[in-house]
């Protein structure tokens, strides 16, 4: 199996220019030739301009399913035939999203923004389809740990009506005996 640089070399160009650039870029280009494309997660959120949700993308080589070649958190605009664009500048001075390869099929996914730090691992599953996995604290006070995210839904902490930052992260999951479980991400504090 190709180490990770070997597998991001696959998404360059021999011009050395990246294949899909991590810029806006729509729906039907996600997936070029020998890439096989995967959304992950879908987040919805009740502040911000409505029609944009995050979504967790990922790439594979066709050649070597059992990798990952890229992990990307970035704007799906629903309105817009899900096309994809990156964080804003602006968006940038509060929001950081670092995203790490672990391994040959593992990623680490991390958002920091607002003293608040979501992490999340993406993984190639069992049945060879990404999933994004995080811990929660379900509905009954509960800790779920690596609980596979089937959706999510972030929540603006609010002052006077208007969103000042981040209060929560809900996620729907599917922990490790198939049972639903619905809670909060938990979050860690950011050390900037």
């Amino acid at each position: 199996m190709p180490a990770v640089p070997a597998l991001l070399a696959l998404l360059t160009s021999t011009a050395g220019a990246p294949l899909l650039p991590y810029a806006e870029i729509s729906a039907e280009a996600l997936a070029p030739d020998g890439i096989r494309h995967q959304e992950a997660l879908r987040i919805d959120r009740d502040f911000g301009k409505p029609e944009f949700d995050l979504v967790v993308d990922t790439w594979m080589p066709e050649r070597n399913p059992s990798a990952f070649a890229d992990v990307r958190l970035w704007w799906v605009k629903t309105t817009a035939a899900d096309r994809r664009s990156p964080l804003s500048t602006r968006a940038q001075k509060y929001v950081e999203i670092d995203s790490k390869a672990q391994g040959p099929d593992r990623w680490l996914l991390a958002v920091t923004g607002d003293h608040k730090r979501f992490a999340f691992e993406v993984e190639l599953a069992d049945d060879g389809e990404a999933a994004v996995f995080t811990d929660i604290v379900d509905e009954r006070g509960q800790r779920v740990e690596h609980c596979r995210a089937r959706s999510g839904f972030l929540h603006a902490r609010r002052f006077m009506g208007l969103p000042v930052g981040i209060a929560r992260l809900s996620i729907s999951c599917v922990d490790d005996h198939g049972r639903t479980r619905n809670g909060n991400a938990i979050m860690g504090r950011a050390h900037r």
